[in-house]
């Protein structure tokens, strides 16, 4: 009887780390590529980064973001200046970034991932009038 319990418990976690409650990969460099590659992120192709800590954010999963500075500084994105924001799928958010010294990395997870940076593909210079 015991062994029949491990063998359930074993067969058990292999199927739940593989299934839908898996722990979701961070958005990578190759992630953004291709999705701006099938438009999973709307008509924008590949961005190219913030200009200045300002410009665009857009992700190719809808849902709940939270964004950091990892080495320092700050991040705010809408006009609201959140941290935390139910995006869509493809649509553009206002992002900046203030205070953040040199070799700081913008960081960004959804629910049940891990903290990674934020591909410059996803990011996009501002364009026309500032904002602030």
């Amino acid at each position: 009887m015991r062994i029949a319990m491990r063998k359930f418990a074993l067969v058990l976690s292999l199927v739940l780390a593989n299934g839908p409650l898996a722990q979701a990969a961070s958005p990578a460099d190759w992630n953004a590529q291709e999705a701006h590659r099938q438009g999973s992120c709307g008509s924008l192709g590949p961005g190219t980064g913030l200009a200045g800590g300002k410009g665009w954010v857009v992700s190719m999963l809808p849902g709940r973001h939270e964004f950091r500075m990892r080495g320092g500084g700050s991040v705010y994105v809408t006009v609201a200046k959140k941290t935390v924001v139910d995006f869509d799928a493809g649509r553009p958010y206002y992002i900046v970034t203030e205070n953040a010294p040199p070799g700081a990395t913008l960081e960004w997870k959804v629910p049940g991932s891990d903290w990674g940076p934020v591909s410059k593909y996803f990011l996009y210079p501002p364009q026309g009038v500032s904002y602030r």
